[in-house]
């Protein structure tokens, strides 16, 4: 009897690990954070959509610090697929050990980011030819869809937000058109059609339209119709709020939850999907402006695809001090549209 009181928590036992790990893996693939540890390849298989490591989260404003830190940033470059550190010791014209030891903590995969040793040639000088891209379906594609610019050797960054509405996204907008910055914002259908004014403050400030979605629930599952309507009733809706506008070419699934069937639909509905290479966790409960300001500057790299959200008093503390840095270190704010252009 005591034996098989033991034998079943035994196996008890067993099948809460076995469900820990596969819920531990989800996570992973939903979050992008699978790594290859190897540092000869960069892989195609993940986006940037790294958790957020701890160490970066701090409950002081850290506005001293940014002032010191703006004037000069740690170069960094971001990984496409079938990079290696050998290679680009190369092209930066900098022996390998130091560049693989400043490297010993980072992800290796595809998006992510590497910093550059002092001295290091600027990518920007690589002589060595950009990846042949074609269109824009041959831009890397990860869990959650295209996750870096064309040429990820120009300080361009495309700034993106998901939104649905609260009433201070609008002088966000507005704060971005006067510094000159056209930024993207994913709509979420159902939003629009509450407060259609949303399309007008994006448009009439000069920013890039994208579809979220119409109920922004996980599309993961969904069938074809579903996904369908998900698509079509937001872009008919946002239609409806400004006459010529349209969501189209972009759509960013809500999560970054991708399945076979919303990739499918998508492309037949005329969008290109849309990831990140940069989530400034601006989302998670806990986090702090200044864990935001420093997830985004330590994380940003040439061609990289920023995602933030509705404004917020986190967004609204770390979206300026983001934008200094980036500019003061010579980044330059582009529409999706032109960052993953060719031209």
């Amino acid at each position: 009897m005591l034996k098989s009181i033991f034998g079943i928590a035994f196996i008890l036992v067993g099948v809460f690990m076995l469900g820990f790990l596969a819920f531990e893996a989800l996570g992973a693939l939903r979050t992008g954070a699978i790594s290859d540890p190897a540092i000869a390849l960069a892989g195609n298989t993940v986006d940037g959509a790294m958790a957020a490591p701890s160490t970066l989260i701090s409950t002081t404003t850290g506005i001293a610090s940014d002032a010191a830190n703006q004037k000069q940033a740690q170069a960094s470059y971001c990984l496409w697929p079938n990079d290696t550190l050998f290679d680009i010791a190369q092209y930066a014209a900098v022996d390998l050990d130091p560049l693989v030891a400043l490297n010993a903590d980072n992800p290796l995969h595809a998006g992510s980011t590497i910093y550059l040793p002092e001295g290091s040639l600027p990518a920007a000088q690589w002589r060595q030819p950009l990846p042949v891209i074609n269109t824009m379906g041959e831009l890397p594609f990860g869990v959650s869809g295209i996750y870096l610019g064309y040429d990820n050797r120009q300080k361009r960054v495309a700034l993106t937000f998901d939104v649905g509405y609260v009433p201070e996204n609008k002088a966000m907008m507005e704060m971005l058109a006067k510094r000159g910055i056209r930024a993207t914002f994913f709509v979420v259908g159902f939003s629009v059609l509450r407060k259609p004014e949303i399309i007008t403050d994006i448009l009439s400030n000069g920013h890039e339209l994208a579809n979220h979605s119409w109920s922004h629930e996980n599309m993961q599952g969904m069938n074809e119709e579903s996904v369908r309507y998900e698509l079509n009733r937001t872009e008919s809706t946002v239609q409806a709020a400004y006459p010529g506008a349209s969501t189209k070419p972009f759509f960013r699934a809500p999560f970054g939850a991708l399945d076979e069937t919303i990739v499918t639909i998508s492309e037949r509905e005329g969008y290109h999907l849309i990831g990140w290479t940069v989530d400034s966790t601006d989302w998670v409960d806990g986090m702090t402006a200044d864990g935001v300001y420093k997830r985004v500057t330590r994380h940003v790299c040439p061609g990289a695809i920023i995602v933030m959200h509705d404004m917020s008093p986190i967004v609204a503390d770390a979206l300026p001090r983001i934008l200094d840095y980036l500019e003061n270190n010579g980044y330059a704010f582009v529409p999706l549209s032109e960052l993953l252009s060719k031209k």
